[in-house]
């Protein structure tokens, strides 16, 4: 199983969404797409067709097993399991990502995991296959935050492939331009790709959907679909 971890640099980033377009996207490829929300904010549902109103998941229950009814389907045929209501301890983290690995699909698979933004890169136990990609937006903010990581990972083995993925890229700002210009010159690991801000992405949350349903002519669906090949590409090369 394919794994790819998503997570803000820092909060707000709109990491969950790119998690749900993506995992759509991927879909496509009639592969199967397992998604786990390990964000408290329980908010991956939204963009999935589940109801306002379901706030129940795996932190609910002892075990992933016992957790089996609260797998849902979407209308693309994306698997996926909400956090729930209930708090959860790092140890139970690192369990419910190791019981969704051994679910019996083919290693063609996708599993995605929304990871929260306040939880550091040393929380989860990544393998040399995995990808992780850390979503940033071009503001000064990110841009401190990257050279600190940058610094931290730099400090570390790091058998894993990272990323930085630009997110909610608005070209008419010459402070975007001028940061995005600057990162690509001088960051490494930063994407050979970015997601341009649409409004459509807002839209289709509100109808508890994905922009690749919503809008399928749109620059986000155009986004999303690069983004899945890109990562194909770079998990066959990982092969």
């Amino acid at each position: 199983m394919r794994k790819i971890y998503l997570k803000g640099i820092k909060g707000g980033t709109g990491a969950t969404a790119i998690v749900a377009n993506l995992a759509c996207a991927l879909k496509k490829s009639n592969t199967n797409v397992i998604v786990l929300d390990l964000d408290p904010k329980n908010d991956l549902g939204l963009h999935l067709g589940l109801s306002w109103e379901h706030n129940t998941g795996w932190s609910n229950y002892n075990s992933l097993n016992a957790a089996l009814a609260e797998f849902h389907c979407d209308s693309d045929g994306v698997i996926f399991l909400p956090f729930g209501s209930e708090p959860s301890r790092l140890n139970e983290l690192q369990t419910v990502i190791r019981d969704c690995e051994q679910l019996k699909v083919d290693d063609n698979s996708w599993l995605l995991l929304d990871c929260p933004a306040h939880l550091d890169l040393d929380h989860f136990n990544l393998c040399a296959d995995d990808i992780f990609l850390e979503v940033v937006n071009c503001d000064a903010t990110c841009h401190s935050f990257i050279y600190k990581r940058l610094l931290k990972l730099n400090q570390q083995t790091n058998h894993w492939q990272h990323y930085f993925l630009v997110n909610r890229y608005n070209s008419a700002s010459e402070l975007e331009f001028d940061l995005l210009q600057l990162w690509q010159s001088e960051v490494p690991l930063l994407a050979p790709l970015y997601i341009n801000k649409d409004e459509v992405i807002s839209e289709s949350t509100a109808f508890r959907n994905v922009a690749v349903n919503c809008a399928p002519y749109s620059v986000a669906n155009d986004d999303f679909e690069t983004l899945a090949g890109w990562l194909v590409s770079r998990a066959t090369h990982n092969d």
